[in-house]
């Protein structure tokens, strides 16, 4: 078969460089464009470090466009620190290189809607405000992908932002009400199924043993980084499109509180009714990861990476 079209919207974030990593070392996917957006750390130190690992993962070609700087209705990012003030947990990587002029939105909408319809798989691993403002833009512009893969929300169990919320929903809520609304081909991956993607320390190691600079790398990163946060959620979604049988889930119809206040970001989940048509708001909820056999897909695709 063809390798799939690709296009990542990410805000690197470790996770997310492992989730490019598996990209990169993935010979299902072709990776042709990757987008940036404040979350993890804010917009500049997130574009920066997708070219960085890219060009160390031997994808210097691929274009990087950064985004959106601030959520849609707000007027600064919200962003953490779990991923270090550098957003790599202070492992630095060689390169010059910066993004492209154009933004990460316009660079969307022309791959989208000159393109086939169908022809592209867009994964969102940050928040969704680059999204949501090509929708906004151009409505039913995100109906022309063939998949929309997303990496966010919590729909039955505590968020880990707040009480309720995951943090890409929570740093721009209005924006994932208009992606989820969006009437597109929409798989999401929530807390409840990343929570089974725990990197052990003994998977962590293992990457210092592989001869690849990428992965000697990924080691560097995720020791700090696991005192934290154990579960690698980021590379859910694109191991989805590599190998879909490490996945199961259902038909939901979701929603997410996008008004201001103590439930911001909050996920509210109802099972779909079996072999009813797909409507607008409904989508694939994971509800189950093989957590042992994603790890290992991570581990073989990063290993063959220089």
């Amino acid at each position: 078969m063809s390798p799939r079209d690709v296009i990542i919207d990410c805000d690197p974030g470790i996770d997310d460089a492992l989730a490019l990593m598996l990209a990169a070392g993935s010979p299902e996917l072709r990776l042709i464009g990757v987008t940036c957006v404040a979350g993890n750390r804010p917009l500049a130190q997130t574009a920066r470090n997708a070219c960085r690992v890219l060009d160390l993962a031997g994808c210097a070609s691929v274009p990087v466009h950064a985004g959106c700087a601030r959520p849609i209705a707000r007027a600064e990012p919200r962003c953490g620190l779990v991923h270090g003030e550098d957003g790599l947990g202070g492992v630095v990587l060689p390169g010059e290189r910066e993004p492209q002029g154009r933004h990460a939105t316009d660079y969307l909408a022309r791959m989208l809607l000159q393109g086939a319809p169908g022809s592209i798989t867009l994964i969102a691993v940050g928040p969704l405000t680059n999204l949501a403002m090509v929708e906004i833009q151009h409505p039913g512009a995100l109906r022309r992908a063939r998949d929309v893969l997303v990496m966010g929300g919590a729909a039955f169990r505590a968020g880990n932002i707040t009480p309720h919320a995951e943090f890409n929903f929570y740093a721009d809520p209005v924006a994932a009400h208009v992606v989820l609304d969006a009437g597109a081909s929409l798989t999401l991956f929530g807390l409840d199924a990343t929570e089974q993607a725990v990197m052990s320390p003994q998977w962590i190691d293992s990457l210092a043993a592989l001869d690849s600079r990428c992965a000697q790398a990924a080691h560097a990163m995720l020791r700090g980084y696991a005192a934290r946060e154990s579960l690698l959620h980021d590379a859910c979604p694109v191991a989805c499109v590599i190998d879909p049988s490490l996945f199961e889930g259902e038909d939901h119809a979701l929603s997410v509180d996008w008004h201001e206040g103590s439930t911001e970001g909050r996920l509210h989940a109802v099972p779909a009714v079996p072999a009813a048509p797909r409507r607008r708001g409904v989508a694939r909820l994971i509800t189950r990861v093989e957590g042992d056999r994603l790890l290992s897909l991570v581990r073989e695709r990063v290993a063959r990476l220089p």
